[in-house]
């Protein structure tokens, strides 16, 4: 039995060091070759990698810590004060929550309005994501693997960075406060994105907090489970689709 313990203790350590250093730094190197010499073919093994190793990674986190602490999470008051003690605050975060929520639903919501309508899209949200172009998908081929990753994404970064990060720094074996492992943990999430530049990776750590904070007031990793699968899907109702040619 202490065997075990020992080898989860380990397998949970040398996963914080991958999220932390060895991830990020892949990505970041990886990506940047693939914005000098953006093929499809390079495009599509990086999607390929990020899917293996984020699936990877997730299972090794459940088989060491386990699905339950990965999934659910029931703070006490006295574990994250600030968040209940003063109503008024509480509010307000669950209204930025909402709100957040809102802003990534609302693509497909204006998209099924305008079908319903029978009116021509314009595609002028895509301009915003002009410079992410050496990464998101352009054929059919990057678009049906697009649907994969983010699903991939949806499920294993919400099982990684709030449901194992969160065990980890706050339940064990570190015991941090739940803010500070919040903050730690969309910090980590942050650094995955480094390259979208430092705007972008900023962004990022608030959608992270943003997600945190949806696992705790829901209860369950579902919710920012499915949240984080459409924020990445609804990209392809932004971008424009491509032409009738081979993929």
């Amino acid at each position: 039995m202490t065997l075990l313990i020992s080898v989860s203790t380990l397998v949970q350590h040398a996963l914080f060091v991958f999220l932390l250093v060895v991830a990020p730094a892949w990505d970041l190197y990886d990506t940047r070759r693939l914005k000098a010499n953006p093929t499809s073919n390079r495009k599509l093994r990086h999607y390929k990698t990020l899917v293996a190793w984020l699936w990877i990674s997730a299972i090794a986190a459940w088989l060491a810590v386990g699905l339950r602490p990965l999934f659910t999470i029931y703070p006490a008051v006295e574990e994250i004060p600030w968040l209940w003690h003063h109503a008024w605050l509480n509010y307000l975060v669950q209204a930025i929550v909402a709100i957040f929520l809102a802003i990534v639903l609302l693509p497909l919501v204006i998209v099924v309005l305008k079908r319903l309508k029978r009116q021509p899209r314009k595609y002028s949200s895509a301009d915003a994501f002009k410079s992410l172009s050496f990464f998101l998908p352009a054929t059919r081929t990057e678009r049906r693997w697009w649907v994969f990753i983010s699903i991939t994404a949806g499920i294993c970064e919400e099982v990684l960075f709030r449901g194992f990060l969160l065990h980890y720094l706050h339940v064990f074996p570190w015991k941090l406060s739940l803010t500070l492992s919040l903050l730690i943990a969309a910090v980590i999430f942050g650094l995955q994105h480094l390259y979208q530049g430092a705007a972008g990776a900023a962004s990022t750590v608030v959608v992270g907090l943003i997600f945190g904070l949806l696992f705790i007031f829901s209860g369950t990793l579902l919710l920012p489970i499915i949240f984080h699968a459409i924020m990445d899907l609804r990209l392809l109702v932004i971008l424009r689709p491509p032409e009738r040619t081979p993929a």
